[in-house]
């Protein structure tokens, strides 16, 4: 049987640190998007739940047409799913899609940490390492929540020290794909190896080393994408 989406309001700032409290300058499209987005990634809207556009924007307080222009980013991410004259629904979690979009990643990924660490600022660089070192805090005090904020904060980072648009669009999907197999396969015994591994892109990036930072952006893929077979192998 299909779910159905409730459509009263919820705090959606609530509980998670103020990550998803208004952005500056940002345009009430981006603030559905990127709303609806993490609901989406953390499961709370759960993969193959019904919805509509004013259901969405019931629950966001929102107007329909920013909910509008904000779904529309989502169908083209792979996150929602539009039926024709039925409304639309919550893509389902294909593990082999999530394993082929890390494919993708890796590559991605890689330019982006090589630009980092020839382009970064001294700023970005010292921010990375503090990121970094909350993760590493985060999967100590096993909180799971935590960890997965400073994660999606890193990335975004990465990105803008890369300072490759392109790269950062394209990779900006995929990682919302990972983040979101990682929550739907609870890969919490991965946290600690993960953060050391993020620990060694920021120090490469820190010491401007360009070839290191290539080769711990692998490594850190490839424990992904390792964590996600050895969590398909005890389905």
């Amino acid at each position: 049987m299909d779910q159905t989406i409730s459509t009263e309001p919820t705090n959606l700032e609530a509980g998670r640190g103020g990550v998803l409290s208004p952005h500056p300058g940002e345009t009430l499209a981006d603030r559905a998007y990127r709303l609806i987005e993490d609901e989406i990634v953390r499961l709370a809207l759960a993969p193959g739940l019904r919805l509509t556009e004013q259901d969405l924007a019931a629950r966001l307080n929102l107007g329909r047409t920013p909910v509008r222009e904000a779904v529309q980013r989502l169908v083209a991410d792979g996150l929602l799913v539009v039926f024709p004259r039925k409304g639309m629904a919550v893509a389902a979690i294909n593990p082999l899609d999530v394993l082929l979009a890390l494919d993708a990643r890796a590559a991605l990924e890689r330019v982006v940490a090589v630009a980092a660490a020839r382009r970064a600022t001294k700023t970005q660089r010292d921010q990375l390492a503090a990121i970094a070192a909350e993760m590493t805090a985060a999967a100590r005090g096993g909180d799971a929540a935590a960890y997965m904020r400073a994660d999606q904060r890193f990335d975004g980072l990465l990105g803008d020290a890369g300072a490759n648009p392109f790269a950062q669009r394209a990779l900006a999907p995929l990682q919302s794909m990972a983040r979101r197999g990682w929550y739907y396969f609870r890969r919490e015994q991965d946290l600690a190896a993960s953060s050391r591994l993020h620990e060694a892109v920021a120090a490469a990036i820190g010491a401007q080393d360009a070839t290191g930072a290539a080769a711990a952006s692998d490594a850190l893929i490839a424990h992904v994408r390792d964590g996600l077979k050895l969590a398909l192998a005890e389905l």
